[in-house]
């Protein structure tokens, strides 16, 4: 069975992976004095003493993705709310509750060094090192994103400078002027509303992580803190990828997370490089296993290479599962219903929807923004037409747009970029 070879202390792939991996093979010492990650026999030894995984059958597992572990089941939200967070000398994290309020994560030490190390091969994977001053800007209590950033990027050799979020903007910049940091790495709540008021020098880059990224987030902060935005892809229950300098997809480690495209209905999967629901497997918690874990995220895998030379997979988001919007004034929007009218109007065009960001991301920032519907791609026709018979056929969105209640942002992109985008 063919394995990828991987430099990890520079992130080059040396073999392309062939995604599987050996239940029997044992760990490989790890180069640089890095974190050794699980190997599946590791991690099936684990899932099976936890009660998460009662009357699952390990039995018959050679490699990730064989067919016994395709006869798994899968692993949904529910079912780790209902797992005992009392048992153990564990650390217990708060995940964001995206998926319907938030769930208790259990991580030992050593479960947090390896989440730390696949982090600090996100950093040295945008370029930070020993030269780079790291401003981290997220919580630093239940959230799990403040303390693995930290201990990532001090991992990648970097000078790092944990700042909590208490005081806004006002202490952010006192706090950067006193740092004179060369990255900042936040959420894009933080940063969006940081950049009206930032002054600065002009950073090395900028990473956003714990939300989903807009586009036009994304151009506001690189515009005002004049460095290029570096995004972060995972779940408090499991990390998964980052971005490179071309910003084509995620690209992801599969000794450290293994990632499946399965059907959001069944757990058949999808047709090689067609879209599906994300099930992720972490290769580095053992207090609480992730096997098969529905992420709620719809999205594909790109196994060929990237511009950027690197043969790894990348992971391509298109957005949540949801049946409907839950908008201000109690307004519901069927997803269905805007997906397919999108499509009736100009085919190609998505949606993609970001709610006000809460806890524990950004609680006190909740006021400052209102939800915002981002729809992109490729416009033939006038977009005023497209508008004229979107706000016909859905009259409550027209008012809570038109009062400013919510916001809409049309993001128009060539064939190319539309095929080639990282975030849709």
């Amino acid at each position: 069975m063919s394995l990828t070879v991987v430099c990890w202390s520079c992130t080059s792939v040396c073999a392309r992976h062939r995604h599987a991996r050996s239940a029997g093979s044992r760990s490989r010492k790890p180069l640089g004095g890095c974190k050794p990650m699980l190997t599946l026999r590791q991690l099936l030894k684990q899932a099976a003493v936890s009660p998460i995984y009662r009357g699952w059958n390990f039995k018959g597992i050679e490699c990730f993705g064989d067919r016994a572990w395709q006869s798994l089941p899968t692993l949904t939200s529910p079912k780790l709310r209902s797992d005992d967070a009392s048992a153990g000398p564990d650390m217990l994290f708060h995940t964001s509750g995206t998926t319907g309020g938030p769930k208790l994560v259990r991580y030992s030490v050593e479960d947090l060094g390896r989440v730390a190390e696949l982090c600090a091969r996100f950093a040295r994977l945008e370029g930070v090192g020993r030269d780079s001053r790291v401003m981290v800007l997220l919580p630093m209590g239940l959230w799990t994103v403040g303390r693995i950033t930290v201990d990532g990027h001090r991992r990648a050799g970097a000078q790092v400078f944990p700042v909590d979020l208490h005081g806004g903007v006002a202490a952010w910049q006192h706090m950067a002027e006193q740092i004179r940091p060369t990255v900042i790495s936040s959420t894009p709540s933080v940063l969006s509303a940081w950049a009206l008021h930032y002054r600065g020098p002009r950073l090395e880059l900028i990473e956003t992580t714990g939300e989903t990224l807009l586009h036009e987030e994304r151009h506001r902060i690189e515009a005002a803190f004049g460095a290029f935005v570096y995004d972060a892809y995972g779940l408090s229950e499991c990390v998964v990828g980052s971005e490179c300098a071309v910003r084509d997809g995620y690209h992801y480690w599969p000794d450290a997370t293994g990632v499946e495209v399965l059907h959001p209905d069944c757990d058949q999967p999808v047709p090689e490089g067609e879209e599906g629901e994300l099930v992720l497997t972490s290769f580095m918690q053992t207090r609480m296993p992730m096997l098969r874990y529905r992420s709620g995220d719809i999205g594909r895998v790109e196994r060929a290479q990237c511009a950027c030379g690197s043969a790894q997979s990348r992971v391509h988001l298109s957005g949540r599962i949801a049946t409907s919007l839950n908008l201000p004034r109690a307004v519901k929007l069927d997803v269905n219903q805007l997906t397919q009218l999108l499509q009736e109007l100009e085919p190609g065009l998505r949606f993609r929807y970001k709610d006000m960001p809460g806890r524990p991301s950004a609680p006190h920032l909740a006021g400052a923004f209102r939800p915002t519907i981002e729809i992109v791609g490729r416009l033939v026709r006038s977009r005023k037409r497209i508008e004229h018979r979107l706000w016909s056929a859905l009259p409550e969105l027209a008012e809570l747009v038109h009062e400013g209640v919510v916001d809409l942002h049309w993001i128009e992109r060539s064939t190319r970029q539309h095929a080639a985008s990282a975030n849709l």
